[in-house]
């Protein structure tokens, strides 16, 4: 199943319902409008995975839209998914896939961004995006286990 922009819209809203987050009206009418009020996030989390991995996004706004959407998940357990992705994006020099990834990353508490700059405003900021997002690789690939 290949999720639309207007579907991701959608399963942020889900994913930000299920981890507490009350919806307004508009959000919730959103939400039923999508077609995706019947799956649990859980059940929504591995369509857009299985989507992913059956390579339905291919387009750099398509990869956002799943690198966004997932990481409004706060699923700790996709680390290790965010960053194959990201050592993916990063060695094809794909900066603002990056810089999605680094923000999702970053919701989750991993240290991506350097502590000299705010990560959050550096949209544009892509030779520093692709700087971080390589040493952020360096330190979390060769950590030790």
């Amino acid at each position: 199943m290949k999720l639309t922009t207007e579907q991701f819209v959608a399963a942020v809203y889900l994913f930000e319902k299920a981890n507490g987050n009350k919806k307004d009206e508009f959000e919730e009418q959103h939400i039923q409008d999508s077609g995706l009020a019947k799956f649990e996030a859980s059940q929504l989390e591995g369509i857009i995975i299985k989507g992913f991995e059956d390579n339905l996004y291919t387009t750099q706004e398509e990869r956002v839209d799943v690198y966004w959407c997932l990481g409004k998940r706060f699923n700790k357990e996709l680390i290790p998914l965010f960053i194959e992705w990201l050592e993916s994006e990063a060695s094809s020099k794909n900066p603002y896939t990056v810089y999605q990834l680094l923000i999702s990353l970053g919701n989750m508490g991993e240290p991506v961004f350097n502590k000299e700059r705010e990560g959050g405003s550096a949209y544009y900021e892509t030779e520093l995006n692709m700087r971080d997002a390589e040493n952020y690789l360096k330190k979390t690939i060769h950590k030790p286990t």
